[in-house]
């Protein structure tokens, strides 16, 4: 795709120079060569680093501040709403495929399956009153326990002048691995961006009214407790335990074999093994003593 498309499609984007790109990332998880990245702040001038970034949409006093390797710069008062109107542009345009469903899967008549790009492998089970949307994939032996959504709408509310919002239409994927079980009234958020995929490792469980935001990836054999929230482009290992109402800030990272305790607010990466309590959330025997010392 040519820059100059987007400038075709979208309000008040004004041409620099043009340039090909392959995708459309943000400018702090690029996962592809020749992307388009929009930026607002000075504060993420050191990602555009990144030589997969080809293309940039920023604002006019950023101008200055392009680095050489970027071929294509447009300018808009605000790259976030330009972006977004033409990611909006490209999901509206995509074809659609009917959903597959294999004969072996249990599927309530009270839950709803959308009728396009999905995907249910062998001896799934969807039970009464749940949903799955499109763009979504459960493999063999998964099971959605009744009044959950797979696949629901993500929350990226985009600017619109002083009082008015949009949301950025979903075009990324729902994968639920292998065994991976959802309990009652959880929600699996639908990945943004073409390449945001929200992953859920085999024979992960996932408990009560558990929110897992779009673009996150989980490992396998994680146990996730009720109430938890994880939020977006968050990178969970495997075989980790998240407590009940545990609270984990976007684009967080947790290693394998980690515990994050019950009610824990985690707003730093986790290492590999390591427990976290409290909130905010720090090492766990440091935890027990702050306690010790402030009940003394």
């Amino acid at each position: 795709m040519r820059l100059s498309e987007v400038v075709k499609q979208v309000d008040g984007c004004q041409m620099i120079c043009s340039g090909d790109f392959m995708c459309l990332e943000q400018c702090s998880r690029v996962r592809c060569a020749n992307a388009l990245v929009y930026i607002e702040s000075p504060a993420y001038i050191d990602t555009l680093d990144n030589a997969d970034i080809t293309c940039v949409i920023c604002t006019p006093e950023l101008l200055p501040l392009m680095p050489p390797h970027i071929k294509g710069i447009a300018v808009a008062e605000d790259p976030k709403r330009a972006f977004y109107q033409f990611h909006n542009h490209l999901i509206m345009k995509e074809e659609k495929t009917p959903t597959l469903i294999d004969p072996s899967a249990n599927i309530s008549p009270l839950a709803y399956i959308a009728p396009h790009n999905i995907v249910i492998g062998k001896n799934v089970e969807i039970q009464p009153f749940s949903v799955v949307h499109e763009n979504s994939t459960l493999k063999d032996n998964v099971r959605i326990c009744s009044g959950s959504i797979i696949g629901g709408k993500s929350f990226n509310p985009v600017h619109d002048g002083p009082e008015q919002a949009f949301l950025a239409l979903d075009g990324g994927q729902v994968l639920l691995e292998e065994g991976v079980e959802i309990c009652s009234h959880s929600h699996v958020a639908c990945g943004i961006l073409k390449n945001d995929i929200t992953i859920l490792g085999a024979y992960t469980k996932v408990d009560a009214m558990v929110h897992i935001g779009h673009g996150t990836v989980i490992g396998r054999q994680t146990r996730i407790a009720a109430g938890a929230a994880i939020s977006g482009n968050c990178i969970i290992g495997s075989r980790v335990w998240i407590g009940v109402n545990a609270t984990i800030s976007n684009r967080i990272r947790v290693g394998d074999n980690a515990r994050i305790s019950l009610g824990a607010v985690v707003t730093k990466d986790v290492p590999e093994g390591i427990t976290v309590s409290g909130n905010f959330a720090i090492e766990h025997q440091r935890f027990l003593k702050n306690l010790k010392a402030s009940i003394k």
